[in-house]
């Protein structure tokens, strides 16, 4: 039986040096790094980092769905893949000045989605964690 999605936030973050993550809460996570600045999205085991519009534009909002998404949301595709989480599930926001918030997700790699309000450059971000995919 499919769960329904439920949004678990909406989040506001200062996007400093215009990027935001997705990782894995637990500390120690890896998150990779610009090769160029000019990637969109950066994806490691468990880290993605988001470039964003530029920080003097203001803050980001970040929606995170949790559950089975049956159609897709409005938006660019910036990222369809998996995130392996160690136990104490996720955190979106910016390490950068610590605005962090934690998204309740069981151990294992969860199939996530995240689109954009546009291709380059977003202020608004939508994460779609689908739980019954995940396996350990």
């Amino acid at each position: 039986m499919m769960a329904a999605m439920v949004l678990v936030g909406r989040f506001s973050v200062f996007a400093l040096y215009h990027q935001v993550q997705v990782r894995d809460a637990a500390d120690g996570g890896t998150c990779p790094e610009w090769e160029t600045g000019e990637e969109r999205v950066l994806a490691g085991e468990q880290c993605i980092v988001l470039a964003t519009r530029l920080d003097l534009a203001g803050p980001v909002e970040i929606e995170v769905w949790v559950g089975a998404h049956p159609e897709q949301p409005a938006g660019w595709l910036l990222f369809d893949g998996e995130l392996l989480t160690t136990g104490q599930g996720v955190v979106v926001g910016s390490s950068l000045t610590e605005e962090l918030y934690p998204i309740p997700l069981a151990i294992g790699w969860h199939p996530v989605q995240i689109y954009a309000d546009r291709p380059k450059e977003p202020a608004r971000f939508t994460v779609l964690f689908d739980h019954e995919g995940a396996g350990s």
